[in-house]
Parts: C-alpha cells; structure tokens; sequence
C-alpha cells in the first residue's frame, strides 16, 4: 500500500473507525458525564445552615475541562488497543488504508471526536441541571470559550485579586484571544499525543504505564527546578525584591514566560510523539 492519501479509501477508514468509536468508548464516557450528575445530587443533600448550596458555572467548567482531559487520557487505548498486539492487531494491519490514512483517522478520533462528543455532552447535561432550582447556578456553557472570564474567575478564587493593581485589567484585555484558544487546543494535543504513544509502545496496561512515566518525570523536573531556584542567587534575589508595589507586574511577567514557554513545549511534544505514533504505524510487525 502506497504511502498517500486517497479520499475514498480514507473515507472507508474514517467510517471504520467511527463505527467502532461509541461501542469502545461509550462506557468511559457514560461514567464521566454521571460525575457532574453525582456532583449535583452530592451537593443538593449536603446538610446546610439554612442558606442553599451553590456551585457556580466557573467551578463547574473546571470539572469538565478536567473530564475532557480524562476522556483523552483513555481514548487511544479504549479505540485501539489492540493495533500493536501481534495477533489480534492483525484486521487492523490488513485494513486496505496507507500509514498515512490509519494515522490520521487515529488522530481525528482521539484528538478531535473524543473532546467534542465529551464536551458537547457535559455542557448539555450541565444545562439541563442548572434549569433546575438546584446547587448549579448559571450555565457552564455561558462561559466555557470565554478565556477572559475564566482568567477573570481564576484570580478571584485564589485570594490574589487583592494583590494587583489597576493595570491587570489592561494586561488581561490585551491577550490575544485567538492565541489563549491556540494555546489551550495545543494543550490537548499534547495530552493526546502522549497517551497515542504510549498506546503504540506498550502491549498492556498502556495508560497506567503512560501515567507513571509522566508523574516519574515530573518529579525529576521539579527536584531539578527546585536545585537551580535553590542554588541561583540571582533568581532568591529578584524573588526577593516582590512587594505590593510590584507583584502585579511579577504575575503578568510569570504568566507571559509560561505561555511563550508552554507554547514551544507543546509544539514540540506534540509533534515529536505524533511522528512517532506515525512510525510505530507503519514499522509495526505482527
């Protein structure tokens, strides 16, 4: 099989792999959108002082932006465990499709259908909850694509809004939107990428072999952070010179370097890992 793209032949796989996309993962996504159900219910029976529970919609997205994660953590092994077994992975290697076609019907599907069917559906079900006189209040859906009011919330809800002064909201104002969605969108990207990979690489236990190796690495990065901070006198020394007067210009100046610094990273990951889940493809033995 040449190594191109061919419409109708892609087609036939996209169409495949969507026939198999609800009976593997509809089971995983059923119990993560009952959690905001659970959440609800929880929250509704909690005993009160006489005043209602509220969960507010910036809360709530948090859940689902975090659900959404787990949704794409568990894809790739859910919609193709099996592509690397060297037996039952063989109706995959003879499907009549090139690497290319497999490869990106694979990432259509764990990047792009699995967050949207996720997202779609939680947003739904938060809508029908928050109509009741319930816990919820407002409508996650109201905000979930305003970056700005999410930031906005963020602040607020980690006791720092105190802290800055009048310039914040100028500096807020002045983010790129288009960039914000970019840089979120990558971030999937890379998550996905990640657990494709690790799908491609291990037989079994993919996911929970993938995890261990993210929490063995962040431990390694952040004994290494911690070594250069502790041992860079120049860095104690401008941690040292934080005050009221310039703290919001440290936040806008922190928030700046992690999103230039997450952006290259993302891009990077992203790109090394997918042309590696696109050679597993296609030097795989069975």
């Amino acid at each position: 099989m040449n190594n191109t793209l061919d419409i109708k032949r892609f087609g036939k796989v996209l169409r495949r792999d969507g026939l198999n996309f609800f009976p593997n993962l509809i089971l995983s996504l059923a119990i993560l959108w009952a959690i905001p159900v659970v959440i609800y219910l929880f929250t509704s029976l909690m005993p009160t002082d006489g005043t209602k529970n509220v969960f507010d919609a910036f809360g709530r997205i948090n859940i689902i932006e975090t659900l959404t994660k787990i949704a794409i953590i568990i894809a790739p092994a859910r919609l193709y465990q099996y592509c690397n077994d060297s037996r039952k992975g063989i109706g995959y290697a003879m499907l009549p499709a090139s690497t290319l076609e497999k490869f990106l019907s694979m990432v259509i599907y764990c990047v792009i259908v699995t967050p949207i069917v996720y997202v779609a559906g939680a947003l739904a079900i938060d809508s029908i909850l928050a109509l009741f006189n319930g816990p919820y209040e407002g409508f996650a859906a109201t905000y979930y694509f305003n970056e700005f009011a999410q930031i906005d919330s963020s602040i607020a809800n980690h006791d720092v809004a105190g802290l800055l002064d009048d310039t914040w909201p100028i500096f807020v104002k002045n983010l790129s939107p288009t960039f914000l969605r970019i840089l979120s969108l990558l971030g999937l990207l890379t998550l996905s990428s990640i657990f494709m990979f690790g799908n491609m690489i291990f037989k079994k236990r993919k996911t929970g072999k993938m995890i261990g190796i993210l929490i063995l690495l962040a431990i390694i990065i952040m004994i290494i952070s911690i070594n250069y901070v502790a041992n860079n006198e120049a860095l104690i020394e401008y941690f040292n010179q934080i005050n009221e007067n310039n703290v919001t210009e440290f936040i806008e100046r922190m928030i700046f370097i992690w999103m230039n610094v997450a952006l290259y990273t993302e891009i990077i990951v992203s790109a090394l890992l997918l042309f590696g889940v696109y050679r597993k493809i296609k030097t795989q033995k069975y």
